[in-house]
């Protein structure tokens, strides 16, 4: 079905790479509830070491700190998910294009400045935050402006119903093929 539709429409239903491999997944499983807590999933592991650093090796602090830390984080990014969802389905607002270099680059620069941070005593408290902050929005930023549009537009898919029936502004379509251009031509170069 997604055939039917022209060059700019199956853009905007299929997306970028991550977003392509969202939406092979079953709508049920990659719902932007659960897009974000996956997400908090993978901080969490990530945050395990520096947890385990900051309390000194100590497995009981260590532990449940990180349990409890690891638990909020799913909790936030999972309603932030839903949250997103919900504004789309108000909004009904197409999905947009979340540059590659902030999704893919900002958690390991986060990663950087918090093991800065943890290791080196004369570091101020803010640039822990910032690491922190580096490393958690690019995950609800891309569901909020990507995902959770682009999901909405399959479900109507999948209830066969034409989710650009009522779409009447063609130049955001343009926009983002253009966007898009650019961006697998500056893939490709690299």
């Amino acid at each position: 079905m997604v055939n039917d539709f022209p060059i700019e429409q199956k853009i905007l239903l299929e997306g970028g790479n991550l977003s392509t491999r969202f939406s092979k997944l079953p709508l049920t499983i990659s719902h932007p509830v659960f897009l974000g807590a996956f997400y908090g999933l993978l901080l969490s592991i990530v945050l395990f070491l520096p947890f385990g650093y900051d309390s000194g090796w100590n497995l009981d602090d260590w532990f449940l700190s990180w349990l409890l830390y690891s638990l909020i984080l799913l909790l936030i990014l999972s309603l932030l998910g839903g949250l997103s969802s919900i504004l789309v389905n108000f909004t009904k607002r197409m999905p947009i294009t979340v540059p590659r270099i902030l999704v893919y680059s900002a958690p390991f620069l986060g990663l950087i400045f918090l093991t800065f941070s943890i290791s080196m005593s004369q570091i101020p408290e803010w640039i822990n935050d910032l690491g922190l902050f580096l490393m958690i929005f690019p995950g609800p930023v891309y569901i909020h402006l990507s995902w959770a549009p682009r999901w909405r537009l399959l479900n109507l898919l999948e209830q066969k119903l034409n989710p650009f029936e009522d779409f009447k502004d063609v130049s955001v379509l343009d926009e983002d093929l253009e966007l898009n251009e650019i961006i697998d031509d500056l893939s490709e170069i690299k």
